[in-house]
């Protein structure tokens, strides 16, 4: 299940009168968290007409957006924004679980209005790590040959991942090493420790990442 959070970003970009003029900046320099494989993350672009004649046909747009981060739409029309006064630019977001965790992506809001001007505004956020460990049900299953098996880490974590047939006898160990917080994902090619193809029939995938484990099983058909 996904976790849903609002996330809100109140910026403010000015619209200078009659002058072209064009700056950047980031949000005061702060980094947003955004929670871990969430929907209904929302950024607030709040844009202030310091004028003294009405604004028309002001666009919000947000630019090279990493693949993760997936926008409702990511470009805004601000149809009259009154003099002295500010309109709010909405954008409704959510976050892939295969995102990176716990690393700075820069996020750039392009604002243009029908005269011509410009700006642009940074924002920096940051996806948080799960809060949970989690494994995931291989896919495809049943396979052949192959399967991916998936799980989620709360922090970075030793982790062994062992193949068992339906006796619990051990057919090969995937994993024996660290991996970082977020999601993960190992392949099985179906062989056994000797590199032979297993035959078909019921297995179980065992994961521990510290004091945390967990067995689900798969089946294998030819």
């Amino acid at each position: 299940m996904l976790v849903k959070m609002r996330v809100v970003l109140i910026l403010s970009a000015i619209i200078a009168g009659s002058a072209a003029a064009q700056t950047s900046g980031t949000a005061s320099g702060q980094t947003w968290q955004i929670p871990f494989g969430s929907e209904g993350n929302t950024i607030s672009l709040s844009v202030a007409n310091n004028s003294s004649v009405d604004a028309n046909n002001v666009t919000v747009t947000f630019t090279n957006l990493p693949a993760w981060l997936d926008f409702k739409s990511n470009s805004i029309v601000l149809k009259s924004i009154p003099a002295k006064s500010t309109g709010d630019a909405e954008f409704t977001f959510s976050v892939d679980k295969k995102a990176p965790v716990g690393k700075d992506t820069a996020l750039t809001a392009v604002i243009n209005t029908s005269d011509g001007q410009s700006w642009d505004k940074d924002i920096t956020v940051m996806v948080s790590a799960p809060k949970d460990y989690k494994l995931y049900n291989n896919f495809p299953n049943p396979f052949n040959p192959s399967t991916k098996i998936a799980f989620e880490l709360p922090k970075a974590s030793h982790v062994t991942l062992t193949i068992y047939d339906v006796l619990g006898r051990e057919v090969t160990v995937l994993a024996n090493q660290e991996y970082p917080a977020g999601y993960n994902e190992i392949t099985w090619n179906g062989l056994n420790r000797n590199g032979e193809q297993v035959a078909s029939g019921v297995y179980f995938y065992r994961i521990a990442a510290g004091t945390w484990s967990k067995v689900m099983k798969m089946l294998s058909l030819k």
